[in-house]
């Protein structure tokens, strides 16, 4: 091939590359990252306890929401003080619903100890005791639109998210429980 040739073929590919991300760009475009001061939206998801817990059902609570997966390192990471956090306000109405990320290992399957076997093993290592909730199927990404996990969000009694954090955090330190402690006064 001539030098010509290749440089055309390395355009090519440039080309192709960005046509490629323009199109995936597109097909995205509807799933926007939920923002504070939006109303966080309603889901359904079963627990680790067998029962089905909707984010509507914990209206009138402060909820920290947060997405994780146990392969995730500063998932694990933030877990301590999540359970902290939990222990020093759950008697105030606030509530910490985690929703596991973790996939099914084959395409369709069930629900079924596949997903659940590897959360509630890591659950119980740590003594995780606020509800952790199953997504293998990653509706709440759908929902939500968060780039990537840890994503947590704090919402409000009214069901609005008030704060949005990517990565892990200190949440039984300030300025995260001063401030769900405002929203537990309010």
């Amino acid at each position: 091939m001539t030098d010509g040739g290749k440089a055309s073929l390395a355009r090519g590919a440039v080309v192709a590359a960005i046509a490629v991300v323009v199109v995936l760009g597109w097909l995205h475009r509807s799933r926007g990252t939920v923002a504070s001061g939006s109303h966080a939206p309603d889901f359904a998801f079963p627990s680790l306890n067998g029962d089905t817990v909707s984010l509507r059902s914990l209206r009138g609570r402060v909820v920290l929401l947060n997405a994780w997966a146990t392969w995730c390192r500063p998932c694990r990471e933030e877990m301590p003080a999540l359970q902290r956090l939990y222990d020093a306000l759950r008697g105030r109405g606030f509530v910490v619903l985690a929703v596991s990320q973790d996939e099914l290992p084959t395409i369709g399957g069930p629900l079924t100890g596949a997903v659940a076997g590897p959360v509630r093993e890591y659950v119980a290592s740590m003594g995780l005791t606020f509800p952790v909730l199953l997504d293998p199927a990653g509706r709440l990404a759908e929902l939500y639109g968060f780039p990537g996990l840890p994503t947590s969000y704090v919402i409000d009694k009214q069901g609005r998210v008030v704060r949005m954090e990517i990565g892990a955090r200190a949440w039984d330190e300030p300025p995260f429980r001063a401030q769900i402690e405002r929203l537990l006064e309010d």
